[in-house]
């Protein structure tokens, strides 16, 4: 019997198919699916209190089998076939229902016919049983005896198979079949195996106590089943008078081993079949088991045969384009397949085998990239393919291939140049991009040996100036140098390459030079400087401190080399110091501070003295120095004095005070700036 086990990890029902054979004048066929418990008070606690899972089918019209022989199973290993025969041995022991051959006695009788016990085909089992008296035997396949992942541990999993076959006639009274997981990752395989058997023959008991004398329904009729489904099956049978459940079971053998796929109502006439077992072009075999209400089953319709539709077929025509940066615009021609309900769509990097699915689309068409952030690249060729999806979800076999190449990146910036001699900014200038997809431009700069930093990103494709450091006046250091670098951005952030230009700044003006002040001007001081070489000095500014004082204040503004302070003391100094300035404010350095004095006074006449003469006194007395103007006498006063006379020369001619009286004089000088002297000391003169 061939082994089967339907997809215990994804399906939590576990499939459960066994046959029982009815002693009796008349014998029942049972097919029980799901849970049954024996009816109350019938037979064995033992038996009749389990909730069994088995399926059971047995042959009508058969005699009762008393003697049976019971073979080693067919399993994976000799020691678990077995092992699993034995608790098959002792469980159907228990149910008192058959007298089995010694297993000494059959080793024995094999031995001498030079069988062995494992592995026997059923042919030779039905040989080797009749050899040892036996009116039937059982043999068996343990399909499954392991341990299965599930849910992150692992469970002991076993599936048995075994049918009692005639010896008088070669054909099957009735089988079995039960393959289940176990409820506890604790639970040991061997208990598990223990288990199963015990829930397989309690089945088995409950059917063959309980329900005996009742009839199943008859066999299906007029059953039919669709062909080319997109993985499922609809399986019809002419509708019956009577009301019924039918089970449909299903294979991929036609002599089975059949599962139980679902019921419905015998009055339906219908059954779809959608489980996630089935796969795409594959034959599938399905029969319909009328169940009565008590849980008999009838002999099972004869066996349909279909096949499954296979996946769709590969489009057809691709076509790729690139309308533009960074995007692929992907065209196919639909498949003749049924039931399409999507594309697959998947793109590799030419040479190499790695392809990715990119998307998928419901249309022909597909649209790749196109958008910031897409993983398209510039200038590169893509290799494209599309597979149809069905509504089921199976995928077709890819389309052929379609090769293109992306567009490159957006040109270098035309035009890009970068102007010296901008007051302290450098104003930059490039032709627009001439590509409609380019929305604007990125600005870096580098001083000389130094690395490129961004200092601007303008948006929009019209954009062609730029100045760096701000308007004129800006505030980029004076004389200094700088590269600098432009390139575009398009809509979905491809750039160009760079573009470069290199300027200066405009240096300051040059700090005036032959700057000087006078020292000998009376009341003022003349300030003078050699004109600056630049054309475009707009102004020169002096400013004045004074002298050991802290803080500068402006004297003059003027467009000439030369300026005057007025106003001054004699003898007054003052320190000074001027720039040039050029254009918006552009200012030299201050040039070195130089000292300026009014003209002083003269020094006042010495050795003054007074002698008589003639009608008074003679004064003499000596100049400060020569090219004095004139001297001026005056008669000393308490407060004050009162001017006498000017003379050229230096002696003058005074009257005598009244007789008892003094007078004091003192002169001044009066230098060829018409500056007069402080007054000499004073000399005393008496009348007599």
């Amino acid at each position: 019997m061939e082994a089967y086990f339907m997809s215990i990890a994804k399906n939590v029902s576990i499939i459960v198919r066994f046959n029982l054979f009815q002693f009796g004048a008349l014998l029942a066929a049972l097919a029980v699916i799901g849970c049954q418990s024996a009816p109350k008070g019938i037979g064995d606690p033992y038996f009749a209190n389990v909730k069994s899972k088995a399926n059971v089918y047995a042959r009508q019209g058969q005699v009762g089998v008393l003697k049976i022989a019971v073979m080693p199973f067919k399993a994976s290993t000799e020691l678990i076939g077995s092992s699993v025969s034995d608790m098959v041995v002792t469980e159907l022991l228990r149910t008192q229902k058959y007298s089995l051959v010694e297993r000494g006695q059959m080793s024995k009788v094999l031995s001498e016919t030079e069988l062995a016990m494992a592995g026997l085909s059923e042919t030779k089992a039905v040989e080797a049983a009749k050899m040892l008296g036996a009116e039937a035997v059982v043999i068996g396949t343990v399909d499954e005896y392991g341990m299965q992942a599930k849910g992150g541990d692992t469970y002991a999993v076993v599936g048995l198979s075994i049918r009692l076959i005639s010896c008088a006639t070669g054909k099957i009274i009735w089988s079995a079949d039960l393959a289940k997981i176990a409820d506890d990752d604790d639970t040991p395989l061997a208990t598990h195996a223990r288990n199963v058997v015990h829930e397989l023959v309690s089945g088995l008991y409950q059917n063959l106590t309980g329900q005996a004398g009742t009839l199943p329904p008859p066999a299906p009729l007029g059953v039919n089943v669709s062909e080319m489904g997109l993985r499922e099956a609809v399986v019809q049978w002419t509708k019956p008078d009577y009301p019924a459940k039918y089970r449909i079971e299903r294979a991929v053998a036609q002599d089975g081993p059949f599962v139980s796929v679902g019921e419905a109502n015998a009055t339906d006439g219908r059954f779809v079949d959608t489980g996630p077992a089935l796969k795409d072009s594959t034959v599938y075999y399905y029969r319909i088991v009328g169940v009565g209400k008590t849980g008999t089953a009838s002999d099972p319709s004869e066996v349909v045969e279909t096949m499954t539709a296979p996946p769709p077929d590969p489009p057809g025509g691709v076509t790729v384009r690139a309308p533009s940066s960074r995007c692929v615009e992907v065209a196919w021609t639909p498949p003749r397949s049924d039931g399409l309900a999507k594309y697959r769509i998947e793109r590799a990097v030419a040479g190499s085998s790695d392809w990715k699915q990119i998307g998928t689309a419901a249309t022909t068409t597909f649209k790749d990239g196109g958008v910031k952030g897409c993983d398209l690249a510039d200038s590169t060729v893509y290799r494209y393919r599309v597979a149809a999806e069905n509504r089921v979800g199976a995928v077709g076999t890819p389309s052929k291939e379609a090769e293109v190449k992306t567009l490159p990146p957006p040109a270098v910036v035309s035009g890009f140049s970068a102007a010296s001699r901008g007051i302290r900014c450098v104003p930059i200038s490039w032709s627009a991009s001439a590509e409609g997809d380019v929305e604007g431009y990125e600005i870096e700069r580098a001083e000389v040996g130094g690395g490129f930093s961004p200092i601007e990103t303008l948006k929009g494709r019209g954009a062609t100036k730029f100045t760096d450091g701000g308007e004129e006046p800006g505030d980029l250091p004076d004389l200094h140098k700088y590269r600098y670098r432009i390139r575009s951005f398009n809509n979905v952030g491809a750039y160009s390459d760079w573009s470069e230009a290199s300027a200066t700044t405009k240096p300051k003006p040059t700090t005036p030079s032959g700057f000087s002040a006078t020292k000998d001007e009376p009341g003022k001081i003349t300030l003078a400087w050699a004109k600056n070489p630049e054309p475009d000095i707009a102004e020169y500014r002096v400013e004045v401190q004074s002298m050991g004082g802290m803080f500068w204040k402006s004297v003059a503004k003027t467009g000439e080399c030369r300026a005057v302070e007025a106003g001054l003391k004699p003898g007054e100094e003052r320190v000074y110091r001027l720039m040039a300035v050029g254009p918006k404010d552009h200012q030299s350095e201050w040039s070195v501070a130089v000292q300026g004095r009014a003209r002083p006074l003269p020094d006042p006449p010495t050795g003054l003295s007074a002698v008589r003469a003639e009608g008074g006194f003679k004064l003499t007395f000596t100049p400060p120095r020569d090219g004095m103007t004139a001297f001026k006498v005056y008669r000393k006063k308490f407060l004050g004095k009162d001017f006498m006379k000017s003379v050229k020369s230096p002696e003058a001619n005074v009257e005598a005070p009244p007789a008892g009286e003094t007078a004091d004089y003192v002169v001044t000088a009066v230098d060829e700036c018409g500056l007069e002297s402080e007054p000499s000391d004073k000399v005393t003169v008496q009348g007599q």
